[in-house]
Formats: C-alpha cells, sequence, structure tokens
C-alpha cells in the first residue's frame, strides 16, 4: 500500500543537471564547496517542479536523491494514491478474519490517503490518481464501496470521499483505475461481453462529485455510474473509460454533462441496456456535438448475436469531428449528422471471438458493410483500413456502382490485410477498388500478409516451424555453396531468383483507368514477405507501380522476412 505524491527519476533530472561537480566549483551562494546533494541549487525550481512530474510511481525516491526534494514533490500539483487490495487466498485464516484484514488494509489506506491530501493542500492539487490493484480480482467492489456490516446497500465510498477533499476541489485531471488479473492478461481482438465485469468486481463512480474545474476524465473498470447533472464538468475536455461495463444512456449522460468534451476515448467498453430476443435491434447512438477526435476500440453491446448474426450498429452525431478510430467486429458504422472537417478515418474490422472461426461467417457481410460504413465519411483525407482478408473488401465489376464511393479529398491511403499467396486476384481487385475510390491519393502504404491477423498456432506449432526452418536454411546453404564451386560468380545482391520479373500484368488490377496514377500519386510504400520465385505479388506490385504512376517520386519497399545476406 502506499500514498504516493509525483515522483522522480534520476533520469528526468539528467536533462536539467550539469555534470558532477569537481573540487573547484562552489555554491553559487555561500561559495563553500559544492556536495552531490547542492546540485539541485542549480537547477532552476520551474524545472524541478516539472522533472518531479514526469513519472508517477516513485516518488518516496525523490527524498533519496536529495533532501530539498523530499518536500519538492507537493509544489507539483501531482498526487498519486496506490493501493493494492491484499490477497485473501490463505488458508490458515478464517472467512471473518480475512473480511477483517481487507477493511482493515481499506482503512489503513484511507487515513493515509487523507493524510497526503491534507499535506498537500497548500499547493493546487491539478492531478489526482487513484490506482487499485486487485490481485485476486473480486474484491474491488467490497475494498471501494463496503463496510464490516454492510446491509446490502452502499455504506461507503473510498472515491467521493477523495475526490471530495478540499485539496482535490481543483483538480484538472482525475485518473481512477481498479486494475485486476483478467485485464492485464487479456491481450486478444476480443469484444467484452458483461461477464468479466460483474466476476471480476465493480466500481462505481458517483455522477456528482464537484469537479467543476475537471478538464481530463480517465476510468479504468467501472460497472455503474451515476447519471450526473447538467453541466457537472463545465470544463472536461477529455473522457477515457477502459475495461467498462455502462448503460448507453449513462455514457451519453456523461458526455451531456461536458458541453466542451473535444476527445473520446472508449476502449472494451461494454454497452448495457439491449437484451437479446427483444426483439430490438442492437444499437448505440452517441451525441457528442463538440468532440473532434472519437476513439472506439473493441467495444460490445448486449444483444449482438454470435456466428455472423446482427453485429449491431453505431450511429454519431458529431458535427466537428475530424478523427474516428474504429476497431471491432463488423458493424453498421454511420454518421447521423455532417462533419465537414473530416480529416483522418481509421477502421480496423477484427473477426467476431479471436480464437473460432465462424462456422456461419459471411464475408459478403464484412464487404456491404464495409463500404456501407467508409460511406459516411468521403470527405475523409486520410484513409487507414485493416482488414482480416483483402478478398473481403473486393468488389467485382457488377456491385461497383453500389457500394463504391469516392474520396475526393483523400491524399493518404493504407490499407493492411492478408492475401493468398497463389490466389491474389481478389487482393489486387481490393487494392483497385481503393485507388478508384481516391482520385487525388498522393501517399499509399500497402502491408500484405499471407497470414490472417485471427490465426490461431497449435501448441506444437513452434518446435516443428523451427525444426523445419532450420533443415531447410541448412539444404539453401549446402545449394549455395555447390553452386559456387561449380560456377564462381558473386552475384551484387546475393540473390539471383528476383533479378528477372517478368511484366506479365497483374489480374484485377492492370488494364485499369485509375486517375490517380495519372496525376497525384507520389509516394508508395510496400511490405510484404518475399517469396523466391517471380510470381510473388509483392514483387509484382513494385513493378506495376513504378510501371505505371506517371508521377510517382518515391517508392519504399520492405520485404520483411529477407536476411542481410540475401539482399
Amino acid at each position: 500500500m502506499g500514498c504516493l505524491g509525483s515522483p522522480f527519476t534520476t533520469d528526468a533530472l539528467a536533462q536539467f543537471v550539469p555534470s558532477p561537480p569537481t573540487r573547484s566549483e562552489s555554491h553559487p551562494n555561500t561559495g563553500d564547496p559544492l556536495l552531490i546533494d547542492d546540485m539541485v541549487v542549480l537547477v532552476p525550481r520551474p524545472y524541478q517542479i516539472r522533472s518531479i512530474s514526469i513519472a508517477a510511481d516513485e516518488a518516496a525516491l525523490t527524498s533519496v536523491l536529495s533532501r530539498r526534494w523530499g518536500l519538492l514533490w507537493r509544489s507539483s500539483g501531482n498526487v498519486n494514491l496506490n493501493v493494492r487490495i491484499p490477497d485473501a487466498e490463505r488458508n490458515d485464516r478464517s472467512y471473518s478474519q480475512r473480511e477483517e484484514d481487507l477493511f482493515s488494509h481499506r482503512d489503513a489506506f484511507v487515513r493515509a490517503a487523507h493524510a497526503t491530501l491534507d499535506a498537500a493542500a497548500d499547493a493546487c492539487v491539478t492531478r489526482l490518481t487513484l490506482h487499485v490493484e486487485d490481485p485476486k480480482g473480486d474484491d474491488t467492489y467490497k475494498f471501494l464501496h463496503r463496510t464490516r456490516h454492510w446491509r446490502g446497500e452502499h455504506e461507503h465510498d473510498v472515491i467521493g470521499g477523495l475526490v471530495s477533499h478540499p485539496a482535490a476541489c481543483r483538480v484538472k485531471e482525475l485518473c481512477i483505475a481498479a486494475v485486476g488479473g483478467r485485464e492485464r492478461a487479456s491481450s486478444n481482438d476480443e469484444e467484452p461481453d458483461s461477464r468479466p465485469f460483474y466476476m471480476a468486481g465493480r466500481m462505481d463512480i458517483l455522477g456528482s462529485l464537484p469537479l467543476k474545474a475537471l478538464r481530463v476524465l480517465d476510468v479504468t473498470r467501472c460497472s455503474d455510474l451515476s447519471p450526473p447533472a447538467a453541466d457537472a464538468f463545465p470544463r472536461l475536455e477529455t473522457l477515457r473509460l477502459r475495461h467498462c461495463s455502462l448503460k448507453s444512456s449513462d455514457i451519453q449522460a456523461l458526455m451531456d454533462a461536458a458541453p466542451g468534451l473535444a476527445s473520446v476515448h472508449l476502449e472494451s467498453v461494454f454497452f448495457k441496456g439491449f437484451r437479446a430476443g427483444s426483439g430490438e435491434a442492437p444499437g448505440v447512438c452517441l451525441r457528442c456535438r463538440a468532440v473532434t477526435e472519437l476513439v472506439l476500440e473493441l467495444c460490445g453491446m448486449e444483444g449482438q448475436e454470435d456466428d455472423g448474426g446482427d453485429r449491431g450498429s453505431v450511429d454519431i452525431d458529431a458535427p466537428r469531428l475530424r478523427h474516428l478510430r474504429y476497431k471491432g467486429t463488423e458493424c453498421r458504422l454511420s454518421l447521423t449528422s455532417p462533419s465537414p472537417d473530416m480529416v483522418v478515418l481509421e477502421l480496423h474490422f477484427v473477426q467476431f471471438r479471436y480464437h473460432y472461426q465462424s462456422r456461419d461467417y459471411d464475408p459478403d457481410k464484412t464487404r456491404v458493410l464495409l463500404w456501407q460504413s467508409v460511406r459516411s465519411f468521403t470527405n475523409a483525407r486520410v484513409l487507414k483500413l485493416r482488414v482480416n482478408s483483402l478478398k473481403d473488401i473486393a468488389v467485382g465489376k457488377a456491385r461497383r456502382g453500389k457500394l463504391l464511393c469516392t474520396f475526393r479529398d483523400a491524399v493518404r491511403l493504407e490499407l493492411e490485410g492478408a492475401h493468398h499467396p497463389t490466389t491474389s486476384k481478389t487482393a489486387a481487385v481490393a487494392i483497385a477498388n481503393l485507388l478508384r475510390c481516391c482520385p487525388a491519393v498522393r501517399d499509399l502504404r500497402l502491408t500484405l500478409s499471407a497470414v490472417p491477423a485471427n490465426s490461431v498456432k497449435n501448441s506444437d506449432y513452434g518446435p516443428a516451424f523451427l525444426e523445419r526452418k532450420d533443415r531447410l536454411d541448412y539444404e539453401k546453404s549446402v545449394g549455395r555453396f555447390m553452386r559456387l564451386r561449380l560456377n564462381p560468380v558473386i552475384s551484387l545482391d546475393g540473390n539471383d531468383e528476383h533479378d528477372e520479373v517478368h511484366d506479365d500484368g497483374i489480374p484485377g488490377l492492370s488494364g485499369h483507368s485509375l486517375i490517380c496514377l495519372q496525376s497525384s500519386l507520389r509516394r508508395v510504400g510496400l511490405q510484404f514477405r518475399l517469396e523466391n520465385n517471380s510470381s510473388c505479388f509483392g514483387t509484382r506490385l513494385v513493378k506495376f507501380f513504378t510501371g505505371n504512376a506517371k508521377v510517382l517520386e518515391e517508392i519504399c519497399v520492405d520485404s520483411g522476412n529477407r536476411k542481410l545476406c540475401e539482399h
């Protein structure tokens, strides 16, 4: 358990402090020889305060570096309150004793936290962080809201008590995080459902807290939110919610209470309020009239159907939106009001349930949903698309008029996806579709992979792969050695297998009249796996763009897997 102020690290000080003093150097005020502790005097006070505000976890080390740093952290405006809930999985204690240990630990933390805020009362606390670590994963709610003799109601409010402290009345940045083992261990591209949040414990954030000066609100792992009063956050500019399970109406009320909200970041947020089988189509409508940046990453909602069913919809009412980043399963994504200042659209469709290939997976549904979604953002200047497979977004000639749209102002296009090495025509069609949609594009970036992003390997894949790779490398080295003995001619690039690439065109891409190739495309970046044959799709793309982009100035190629001796 710890209640720490803003820390300081020697790396942060290094940019401000000169080299260690020599014997000839003296104190600027007293004339006495300088000691290491006196070096702090050489650092201007604003830089001292800035230094201790850089990091956030080791404030106790400030007093070890120098005695003068012991009190300086109070002037930084940062207060960090960190606590680790004791692990109750001990067999030598009864249930009542474990409960008593937890509440005693909580009470000690609250006393220390209030003492820390009391000590910082003379300074202006502008950043308050509360970090609760729950190793077991289901004691967070009890730690923050229960008392020893609770009767089913909230009898304790640790968060409210800390935020209501007089020293925190002018807090500009509030970060509240309850971290458990489940969130920390998860790294898959998988949308959340309601179960992890109830199993891992809950954390309530009251919307009536006095936070009139708040500019940044960052909350991790919250499952209940009391709707705030109107205009409760008049200066709030940035809202971040991570691993939360909340009603969509409560999130909307939170955004409505912040008329100046400019940035919203929702990561692994589960929207409650829809019931499967109720006849109500799952969907979320976000009204954020002043927001310029919106991030929706791996968010889910009740009522979504598995195995290729209805994945719901997301409607966005943000007339000032400039940057939208969506990462999640395919769904209906649309703007309900025009966003004339739209600059960047990032769209990353991941397959539902990362671990398993759905039996009812329909690539045409992905194709239709993607093109219907991007249609709402045709004024974007930067378009970044990432899909599981390029064939899922390829549109044939018969459906171009119905699905494709034009990004007249787009100057940068980035596309990432997988394609099958032997059937690359659909990948070429997808690339041609996007080039046709972006007639003014100047910068093109293509990242191609032969393996879909959602591929899962068996546990014995690693050893078998390494064994096969070592055998092939050995055979290749022996073959090179024998060829050099018979014909000792050294190739400049160490590999003659790609010296000649036949210009036989690329089906699905060659022969099309693409405006950007004639007048605007100046930079091309290609990343792909170079194969040992002349029909490598990436190599053919290099030759296509060098031969067909009339105003091309620069092309960058990253073949990834090639060894140094083979370049």
